[in-house]
């Protein structure tokens, strides 16, 4: 079904790494015959794995889309990564979700990534079909993952089936009876509880319809199981899709809006994928990419089975490709008003640093990872002009060996990402005010205020515009946001709020380039005077370990200076969580693996910031040091010291006097 009337799904697949769920979505696409023959993750021949990467490490890096025609609907699955370094593709599919399926193997159960999966898909209140896959592997369980999934996640589930395997290792399914369905549903909703105390007759029909409200209002969650790899279960799964999972609510009569939520960039030509969430999208229409451009659509294409197809207009709830838009991840283009909250839950632990094996490469690195942070915002690659080296975000080890390998097998270059720092942040402890000015005509004042941890970086002016022309404003607001990413160590500042209280301009003088020298010239002067200090991220985690270890976690866990507490000890597991500093937790897995003999499970995302106990993070700033103004000035801004305030005036004085006595010193050695 074409056009505005088809109902649309757009259906996310996620799961911690290994669960199944790549083998689940070949499955899938074979059931709605939309390919052949059912490839396999080992052999490197699934549709979704199709870069080269995926194919050899038998793991999804980053999102894929295919779609197919189910009961009138026609669903949009993304299948996404599964580990935890490649958070950020999970982030940008659940943005664009009407519904997902969670795949948990039935042998280890709730994983790392899990939890994390977990608590994003509730953030954005999205429908979830549960799915317990690998139920034929020796030590499957499928009571003890209901079980965890009841006591760990505090999931209300429904448990549509049970699955049990038999003496020759083949599954046997069983559909939930109506009155085991009625008694669980009961223990969610009131109404149902009235008419099962009661005794009443509750009909079929009347329960099939509260059930699927129950589950798109996120009251209750379906459970079913299988093994994807023997092909059990997918029905059920495919029936669950098609009768519990909403469709996208059509708003075609309003304006056009589009939320982009993928780039990819293949030999220059950059396209770029975004969920159309209200009105149409047709080949000629202008759309507004931001507050100063507008862009003529060219081309509008759609996914057709495990293709690509061209159409000229697209509506309310169509994932459509755009070839040669100039968006970026994240952004709204088109009508931004009243649309809702998207979620943002990664936080890179790593700056590392990207050096090309041959130096002569050192250009075409530096466009590749422009590429690649075309493709992932969260890289922020920069480039250190003074030391002509290149910085970039990772979220830890993994990805940066996939980054390693996607710069040779895509660009073929060959680089080491080497030199790891946690990433800190940067808080004033007081309020400080400082100015700058150049010759006799421009100038600012600013002031530094502390806020309440977690408010983040704010920028006000209070500065009227008779004092300070609009278009200066402005543009002061511009460079303090853009100097707010390196404070004085190269974090990003937070928690404080960077007031315009004071400021001069003349319309004949004042040029734009003495406010780009000035503004970050009165900036650090706030800084320094602010007594600043370095924030550490705070990991949250939660570790799951048969009881016999606990000690030795415990142990483990104050060597890490972590906080605990006890939240579960069900069938001789035990369930703590706590609070750690993320730098201390690095290498905790591997610790964690060997203090409980590969048995233990961990989560971990970073919570929050606090004040670093240490302060000795090393200096991260990328350009000239800003403690040092002349060096800052001549260097990162290559600007000329003549006109600038007397403060720095007499620093160049003081310098050239020193200069003189040198080299008058030196005329005397060589005279001697």
């Amino acid at each position: 079904m074409d056009g505005k009337d088809k109902n649309v799904l757009t259906l996310g697949i996620f799961a911690h790494a290994n669960a199944g769920k790549t083998t689940i979505t070949e499955h899938l696409l074979y059931h709605t015959n939309i390919i052949e023959k059912i490839g396999r993750v080992d052999s490197g021949n699934t549709v979704t794995d199709n870069l080269k990467v995926e194919k050899e490490r038998g793991i999804t890096v980053r999102d894929s889309i295919v779609s197919f025609n189910l009961n009138n609907k026609v669903i949009q699955l993304i299948d996404t990564p599964g580990h935890v370094d490649f958070q950020a593709e999970v982030e940008r599919a659940i943005n664009v979700l009407d519904g997902a399926i969670l795949v948990i193997s039935g042998v280890e159960g709730i994983e790392a990534q899990t939890y994390t999966i977990w608590r994003a898909l509730q953030e954005k209140n999205i429908p979830v079909i549960i799915f317990i896959n690998k139920m034929d592997r020796k030590g499957a369980d499928y009571d003890r993952v209901v079980a965890e999934l009841q006591n760990n996640l505090k999931v209300p589930t429904l448990t549509l089936t049970h699955v049990y395997q038999k003496n020759d290792n083949s599954l046997d399914i069983i559909s939930s009876k109506t009155n085991d369905i009625i008694e669980e549903v009961s223990m969610i909703d009131d109404e149902v509880l009235s008419k099962y105390i009661d005794g009443n007759n509750i009909d079929e029909k009347w329960l099939s319809n509260k059930i699927v409200d129950l589950i798109k209002n996120n009251k209750i969650y379906p459970v079913i199981g299988g093994s994807a790899l023997t092909d059990v279960g997918i029905d059920d799964l495919i029936n669950s899709i098609s009768k519990y999972l909403p469709t996208t609510q059509k708003q075609i009569e309003k304006d056009m809006s589009a939320y982009v939520f993928m780039v990819r960039v293949d030999e220059n030509n950059k396209n770029v994928y975004a969920k159309i969430l209200n009105g149409s999208l047709n080949v000629r229409d202008v759309v507004k990419i931001d507050e100063d451009k507008q862009e003529k659509i060219k081309n509008i294409m759609i996914s057709d089975g495990a293709k690509m197809k061209s159409v000229n207009e697209a509506y309310s709830g169509d994932i459509v490709l755009i070839n040669g838009l100039d968006a970026k991840c994240g952004q709204i283009i088109g009508n931004k008003e009243g649309l809702d909250k998207y979620i943002s839950f990664v936080k890179p632990l790593l700056t590392m640093e990207v050096n090309p094996v041959n130096k002569e490469d050192t250009l075409e690195l530096m466009k590749a990872l422009k590429i690649l942070n075309e493709e992932d915002p969260y890289l922020d690659v920069r480039y250190n002009e003074r030391t002509s080296s290149i910085y970039c975000s990772l979220m830890g080890e993994v990805q940066s060996q996939i980054i390693k390998t996607m710069l040779e097998e895509r660009f073929g270059i060959k680089a080491n990402i080497e030199n790891p720092i946690v990433i800190h942040k940067e808080v004033p402890m007081n309020s400080s005010k400082a100015k700058a000015s150049y010759t006799c005509v421009s100038g600012i004042e600013l002031e530094i205020s502390p806020l309440e941890r977690g408010e983040g970086f704010k920028y006000v002016s209070k500065l009227s515009t008779d004092f300070l022309h609009l278009k200066y404003q402005r543009q002061i607001e511009r460079l303090i946001n853009y100097y707010s990413k390196q404070g004085l160590s190269g974090f990003e500042l937070t928690d404080m709020e960077v007031a315009l209280i004071g400021g001069q301009f003349d319309s004949m003088g004042s040029d734009p380039m003495h406010f780009n020298i000035i503004t970050p010239l009165a900036l650090f002067r706030c800084l320094k005077k602010a007594n600043m200090k370095l924030l550490e991220p705070i990991s949250s985690y939660i570790i799951t370990f048969p009881e016999e270890f606990l000690s030795s976690v415990i142990k483990l866990i104050s060597s890490k200076g972590g906080i605990y507490k006890i939240t579960n000890t069900f069938n001789n597991e035990v369930t703590i969580e706590g609070e750690a500093p993320s730098s201390n937790m690095m290498n905790f897995p591997l610790e964690l693996s060997m203090n409980t003999s590969g048995r233990g499970t961990y989560t971990s995302y970073v919570s929050k910031y606090e004040i670093s106990k240490t302060q000795d993070a090393k200096m991260n700033y990328i350009g000239a040091d800003p403690r040092n103004e002349t060096t800052f000035i001549i260097n990162d801004m290559k600007a000329s010291l003549d006109s600038l305030d007397e403060t720095l005036m007499k620093k160049k004085k003081e310098s050239r006097s020193k200069f003189a006595r040198i080299q008058k010193e030196k005329e005397y050695g060589k005279k001697m």
